[in-house]
């Protein structure tokens, strides 16, 4: 039987704004980048069968996309942070009140194999709804490199032919580096 695509082990790269004209490489990672997926499930109970299930209800799946950001321009942290940068000023800002599915834009995940980032669509992962949500891990220290822990927020789509999906893995034929 044939492995996945996507291949065993490595790295990635994550390109955010797949299908825009301002589709743009995330930048560089330092740790594990983790997507996941979990499956809700209710359960359905009588007195009879005591604390023992008789059956059950899917209530619905989340997909969780973290990724540990590191060594960024100004202009890659200013795009995660979702701020405008004047020069090599990125402000920090406390953003409320904002519709993250409007703001949402698809990602391409696309591993790297001897240092070449993956040409083949059939090793990718495509995500139709992300929007990230940036953190700050800035430790000054002799030891320890400073990441930016960026974690997605994946909706499920809305839009026409993909309601109801988080993404694909594999992206169709004829798909381009940044899906234009």
């Amino acid at each position: 039987m044939p492995t996945s695509p996507m291949l065993d082990k490595g790295p990635c790269v994550m390109v955010w704004g797949f299908g825009e004209s301002d589709a743009a490489y995330l930048g560089k990672t330092l740790g594990d980048v983790k997507l996941g997926m979990e499956t809700n499930v209710s359960d359905i109970n009588e007195d009879q069968a005591g604390d023992a299930a008789v059956n059950a209800i899917l209530t619905g799946s989340i997909i969780t996309l973290e990724v540990p950001l590191t060594r960024l321009s100004v202009r890659e942290l200013a795009r995660v942070l979702n701020v405008e940068e004047s020069g090599c000023v990125v402000p920090i800002q406390n953003q409320v009140g904002c519709d993250l599915y409007s703001l949402a834009k698809a990602l391409v995940i696309k591993p790297i194999c001897g240092n070449v980032i993956s040409t083949n669509p059939c090793e990718w992962i495509h995500l139709f709804k992300t929007y990230p949500v940036a953190g700050l891990d800035l430790t000054f220290n002799k030891d320890t490199q400073r990441i930016f822990p960026v974690k997605f927020k994946v909706f499920v789509s809305q839009e026409s032919a993909q309601e109801g999906l988080f993404g694909t893995i594999g992206v169709g034929s004829g798909a381009s580096e940044f899906g234009l």
